[in-house]
């Protein structure tokens, strides 16, 4: 690795490990140089170092128990068609038209389009999200507010730059409490293999302060692990990015609304609903076996926000998901493929 493309690393977990030294009884250079064992061994990053915390959890062994960037690029290529295939599901437009059931909203495709319906769809709708059909992780997303003075220039930007309009969603007024500046986003992970799924543990995003995309990584956006039932079972953790000292990362209760976030009290509304909706999409799914759905929640029940099947690896690992079970995720997966991740053949080979 050039000291060049290190250094972003280097500079990140220097200040997460001062922040750590603060936090627990390791010094600030037994966890810096800890991140950076972790790093050449694992290719894990100090974001994982932190949300699998790996301050408590030294024990090689069991940090071998996880899965890491190169075993989720392993289960993907093994379950998902190569990216070059036609239809590949991760350009927003396809995928919308293939699972288009579950969104329960109205979706306008920009280029099958006129540009007298896209002004009919935003003067209809007044707040709508546009999207790049290959944006992620809340990059290529903008929220925008009808506005007819401004409505030529508004309709010739969408058409630039943007694939897709999406109706807002509302979201159910009890996910407000805990999420009240954007809509709460359930992060569901599945694999599927000759017809057998496994659903991984599930998480929420939650905004915590500022009116944020959700998706976006950032201060106010943060992951609580929820339980089979559909109860909130952790605190909301920031994904820390800054390292200011004096910043909190895990809340108890929620920082606007004051509303209980880690005493086991809350639960998912529609939950049942939102599970059987995506076990439905999977067991009609037979051509790629490893997704990542975000889910919303309206007061008419659960829809899809989108599909990937570059789903990441990181939202059912979290600490709050491994401590219940005292194992990491690895063991589960090989048992569920029947072979280790390392001897997985891509999809095209097997």
């Amino acid at each position: 690795m050039r000291l060049r493309n290190a250094w972003p690393y280097i500079r990140g977990a220097w200040r997460a490990a001062r922040k750590q030294a603060t936090r627990s009884d390791r010094s600030h250079l037994d966890l810096f140089f800890d991140m950076m064992r972790c790093k050449f061994k694992y290719g894990s990053t100090v974001s994982n170092y932190l949300m699998f915390n790996f301050t408590e959890y030294t024990d090689p062994a069991f940090r071998d128990q996880y899965v890491y960037i190169k075993d989720w690029i392993k289960l993907v290529n093994a379950l998902n068609p190569p990216k070059t295939t036609p239809g590949y599901i991760q350009d927003k437009v396809i995928a919308y038209k293939r699972y288009k059931k579950y969104f329960f909203r109205d979706v306008l495709i920009v280029a099958e389009s006129s540009d007298d319906e896209i002004h009919s769809f935003l003067e209809d709708k007044e707040t709508v999200f546009a999207k790049d059909a290959m944006g992620y992780a809340g990059v290529g997303i903008e929220k925008i507010t009808y506005d007819a003075q401004t409505i030529d220039e508004t309709v010739a930007r969408i058409r630039e730059h943007y694939d897709m309009l999406e109706e807002e969603i509302i979201q159910h007024p009890l996910l407000d409490t805990v999420s009240p500046n954007a809509v709460a986003s359930f992060r569901f992970t599945f694999l599927k293999d000759k017809g057998k799924i496994l659903m991984f543990p599930l998480s929420v995003r939650i905004a915590l302060f500022d009116d944020v995309d959700i998706i976006k990584v950032g201060q106010s956006s943060s992951c609580v692990a929820v339980d089979e039932e559909g109860y909130f079972i952790s605190q909301a953790v920031v994904n820390d990015s800054v390292f200011d000292l004096n910043f909190e990362t895990r809340y108890d209760f929620h920082p606007i609304t004051g509303a209980a976030i880690s005493d086991g009290s809350f639960q998912v509304p529609y939950f049942k609903e939102m599970v059987d909706m995506m076990m439905e999409i999977m067991e009609g799914e037979d051509e790629y076996g490893h997704m990542g759905w975000d889910v919303a929640v309206s007061e008419m029940g659960p829809c899809v926000i989108e599909g990937n099947p570059w789903g990441s690896y990181d939202f059912y690992q979290y600490y709050d998901h491994v401590k219940r079970v005292n194992q990491g995720i690895r063991p589960t997966i090989e048992a569920f493929m029947g072979c280790k991740i390392d001897d997985l053949p891509k999809k095209a080979d097997r």
